[in-house]
């Protein structure tokens, strides 16, 4: 399993990817990628489709990124398979402090639900999980979507929640319900089914 960094241009949204060596992807004649650009251009430029546990990855020519047989990437596909599936995980980022658009998310004082208009943060543990992540809360319970839609934070079981990276430091937490987590007159909800500014967290 290769590490790279992804970085998020701020204007288009798109991802760049760069190596150890400081290189990025790039596409190249024939639909090559190659870990050969030292600066960011067009053909650096990659638009993520968030797909669950996994992403898709399409490049500047308009086809997606695939895997080859002998393990080369190439964007030559035009719909997304098997091939053209990759699995992101976070590595080096096991806290997670979260910020709205009204403040920070913290335990509420006195329930299992969750504030997102605090002025003080909670420190929670984020753990991967094939492609999802499961929260953990200071208590060492984990978050979950309740029925009436709000996030609580006493889970005696992991629920799955997946991370998008959309914008330039801001990032969307979609339930296992398929929906966005959003700051709502205070409280953390997990029921919004677009992504508005208030379900972009800064992280």
């Amino acid at each position: 399993m290769e590490t790279f960094q992804m970085e998020i241009d701020k204007e288009s949204k798109k991802c760049m990817f760069r190596t150890n060596g400081g290189n990025y992807w790039t596409l190249v004649s024939h639909g090559g990628i190659q870990s050969t650009a030292t600066e960011v251009e067009a053909n650096t430029m990659f638009h993520i489709e968030w797909l669950g546990r996994s992403v898709a990855l399409k490049a500047s020519n308009g086809k997606y990124v695939c895997t080859k047989k002998n393990g080369q990437l190439s964007a030559v596909s035009d719909s997304v398979g098997d091939d053209e599936l990759f699995l992101m995980k976070l590595i080096n980022r096991p806290m997670l402090i979260l910020r709205g658009e009204n403040g920070f998310v913290c335990h509420h004082k006195s329930s299992n639900t969750l504030d997102a208009n605090r002025s003080v943060y909670d420190i929670f543990s984020l753990l991967f999980s094939d492609g999802a992540y499961h929260i953990k809360s200071v208590g060492g319970k984990f978050w979950y979507v309740s029925s009436s839609g709000l996030v609580c934070s006493d889970g005696d079981k992991p629920e799955d929640f997946f991370l998008e990276f959309l914008e330039h430091g801001r990032v969307g937490i979609k339930g296992k319900n398929g929906k966005y987590l959003r700051g709502d007159s205070g409280a953390l909800k997990g029921d919004a089914a677009t992504v508005d500014p208030s379900c972009l967290w800064e992280y």
